[in-house]
């Protein structure tokens, strides 16, 4: 039984039709994943490219060398190319998709967007996605949640996730990397955990349903593959529910990323990064092409990497799309085109977001660290911990970077604050401290 309500008007897509991708071959593209599942892929990506450079001639050097050589118009047109990769994160059971991103990097600009689109996003499933239903005789529901076009897609799960994204975003999705929420656990734990600061408490006791039990206290603290997968599953406590909770999903990213991204980490847990990867990942990338593609993983800078979600409200059941507001965010984030009035200088406050910042009250005014680290984690910053500050008083807020052209985005957002490059302020923990001065109000 099928619930058949009218369809909308669907915008032109640049994916064409559902045969046509059946057809189509697989491009060569530049291939650059920043966020911690889709890491899982490029950690084994990164770890075979070192292999191999090690131990193997790197990547095949000799063919390599020949094809530079050989074709220097081709490395150019490679330069200019862009992908879209989709992510999913399905549940237990493989069939809703909790997490869902899709990376669109820009080789030319040498940048990478991330949009992410809130789980209970309300759609009208789309015509291609609807002639599949009825192909496989599939019941399913329009409008519906987002995350649930998977679950009624059974084994053609992957693609009607697919076409729906495109329906929604208008653009073409070239890959796709689908892993399993349980990955967390063994992933996490396979590079010996995170120091992570716990934005509230967290209860949820989802037991008897066969479920997890999610109970995790407010505070700084080192999470392990278990406490990982609490924290992203965790969303009935948010005031704003899927935004909040995107929020922490993006910021436990920073901190997983900070720590995956260091070779020898990767070296040292390479067989269980392997094994994980096989077990949980599903992604229509060659190994062959990833490991090609490994060479670009660091031509991307933390100042050209920006995180945006699918602009909407949240309500009781659906979140609801803010139709102006998703034209805009698709302009900025997959075609490089701010909205009107707003400067590419916007951006910036993504710069640091990907830092773990500490905010040291240094004036008179009680709870001020608190306050301030509200304001940037709305913002989309990392705050990781608050504290009172010791040393020398100064009226002008400190924000203490460990080199040159970091912490230029935070100079807005305090009263008259000045950067200060200085190691020894900052202790290991943190990439940036904010040291609150005494006229900051």
């Amino acid at each position: 039984m099928r619930s058949d309500k009218k369809e909308k008007n669907v915008a032109p897509r640049r994916g064409g039709n559902r045969k046509k991708r059946q057809v189509k071959k697989k491009k060569k593209r530049l291939f650059r994943m920043f966020f911690v599942f889709l890491i899982l892929f490029v950690a084994v990506i990164w770890g075979a490219d070192f292999v191999y450079s090690k131990f193997g001639g790197g990547l095949n050097q000799n063919k390599q060398q020949s094809e530079n050589s050989e074709n220097t118009d081709d490395n150019t047109k490679r330069e200019k190319l862009e992908l879209n990769v989709a992510i999913f994160g399905v549940d237990k059971d493989e069939t809703r998709t909790d997490v869902i991103f899709v990376v669109h990097f820009d080789s030319e600009l040498k940048k990478i967007s991330l949009l992410s689109v809130p789980r209970d996003t309300k759609v009208d499933i789309a015509p291609e996605v609807k002639e599949i239903y009825d192909e496989n005789d599939r019941y399913y529901q329009s409008p519906t949640k987002i995350n649930a076009v998977h679950a009624y897609g059974g084994k053609n799960g992957v693609e009607c996730a697919i076409l729906q994204l495109e329906d929604l975003l208008g653009v073409e999705i070239d890959h796709y990397v689908k892993f399993d929420m349980d990955s967390v656990v063994e992933f996490v734990d396979a590079f010996g955990g995170v120091d992570f600061y716990v934005p509230m408490d967290m209860y949820w006791d989802m037991r008897d349903t066969g479920d997890i039990l999610i109970d995790l206290d407010e505070g700084m603290q080192h999470i392990d593959g278990e406490k990982a997968l609490q924290l992203l599953r965790f969303r009935h406590g948010y005031a704003q529910q899927d935004i909040e909770r995107i929020q922490t999903q993006q910021n436990f990213m920073n901190a997983l990323f900070e720590k995956v991204t260091n070779t020898e980490n990767i070296m040292k847990n390479l067989p269980n990064i392997l094994m994980t990867t096989i077990k949980y990942v599903k992604t229509d990338i060659g190994v062959s092409d990833a490991i090609k593609y490994s060479k670009y993983i660091n031509e991307v800078a933390e100042s050209k990497v920006t995180m945006d979600t699918v602009p909407g409200v949240g309500e009781p059941v659906y979140y609801i799309l803010d139709e102006e507001g998703l034209k805009e965010t698709i302009d900025k984030v997959f075609y490089n085109k701010m909205p009107e009035g707003e400067e590419e200088v916007e951006k910036a406050p993504y710069e640091s977001s990907f830092l773990k910042i500490e905010i040291a009250n240094g004036g008179t005014t009680t709870g001020l660290a608190g306050e301030k680290k509200d304001m940037l984690t709305e913002l989309g910053y990392n705050v990781v911990a608050i504290s009172t500050y010791n040393g020398d008083k100064t009226n002008n807020t400190r924000i203490v970077v460990r080199e040159e052209g970091v912490g230029e985005d935070l100079l807005k957002y305090f009263d008259n604050a000045q950067l200060v490059v200085d190691d020894s302020l900052i202790g290991n923990e943190y990439d940036v401290k904010i040291i609150l001065g005494l006229d900051e109000k």
